[in-house]
């Protein structure tokens, strides 16, 4: 899945820089991005991308409206660990992005 199959991921912080992929894989964290997670950083393939794609590849069943909610419970308490500096740990921003807008339709609200 890496360029150089001897990286040493654990270099990375954030998350895994697409460019260090190899070609084959890097239009899949994209995807799962663009369309799944509604992610708005293209740049990193973050653990949550991860853990979503190595279920698509397993061909395991996954309850997403779970994970996702997961996920952003995980988001939430990072966010509110890191108070001073909430920008890094921001994710899921067209998610997020949908649920305000869905919740605001609903309460008849703009």
């Amino acid at each position: 899945m890496l360029c150089n199959t001897g990286m040493d991921v654990t270099i990375f912080t954030r998350g895994i820089p697409v460019h260090a992929l190899k070609e084959e894989w890097a239009s899949l964290p994209l995807i799962i991005q663009k369309l799944i997670t509604c992610e708005g950083r293209f740049g990193e393939m973050y653990m949550y991308h991860t853990r979503l794609l190595m279920k698509f590849l397993e061909n395991q069943t996954l309850n997403l409206p779970y994970f996702l909610l997961l996920s952003l419970k995980n988001m939430c308490t990072t966010v509110q660990k890191n108070i001073e500096d909430i920008e890094p740990h921001l994710y899921h921003h067209g998610l997020v992005r949908i649920l305000i807008e869905d919740q605001l339709k609903k309460n008849r609200d703009t």
